[in-house]
């Protein structure tokens, strides 16, 4: 059904629209065939739940069910709302602030790096071709003769 009366249908049947909505309603239904046939099906659907008996579930019964409950998985707002609690969120702020400190205590404390001359020739040749390195171990050529080809590129005079 696409009439923009159909969501108001229920609420009429119930008795739960407010006067002038009411009225709009009612002199619609006058009009519109489809609507009368929802009418009709609603009020025959709250007549048979009327008629059902009522179901009381016994204390097994509701046992059962709670447990199945409480075995469910907490959902993620339990989840956040466990997290956030004071006995959690305290203790984890205070290790978030001690490692902010450290972080910043050791940031001031500055080792200097060696000086270029100091550095292994053979290392600073790989670390110039380190794409040819990475080439190579991506070839499997990891072998320490492999290495010291590498490490004497510059005697080949590649750039």
């Amino acid at each position: 059904m696409s009439c923009a009366f159909e969501e108001d249908l229920t609420a009429w049947v119930d008795g739960e629209l407010p006067p002038p909505h009411r009225a709009r309603v009612e002199a619609h239904l006058g009009t519109c065939a489809e609507c009368q046939g929802t009418e009709k099906l609603l009020r025959l659907t709250v007549a048979r739940m009327a008629e059902l008996p009522a179901f009381t579930p016994s204390p097994s019964a509701r046992r059962e069910l709670l447990a199945r409950v409480d075995a469910l998985p907490p959902t993620w707002r339990e989840r956040l709302a466990h997290l956030l609690r004071p006995g959690v969120l305290v203790p984890s702020a205070g290790l978030a602030a001690a490692v902010v400190l450290t972080l910043l205590a050791a940031g001031r404390t500055r080792v200097e790096a060696p000086a270029l001359e100091e550095w292994d020739p053979g290392a600073l040749e790989v670390a110039a071709n380190l794409e040819l390195v990475e080439d190579y171990e991506v070839l499997g050529l990891d072998s320490s003769e492999d290495l010291e080809v590498v490490e004497n590129l510059h005697e080949l005079g590649v750039p």
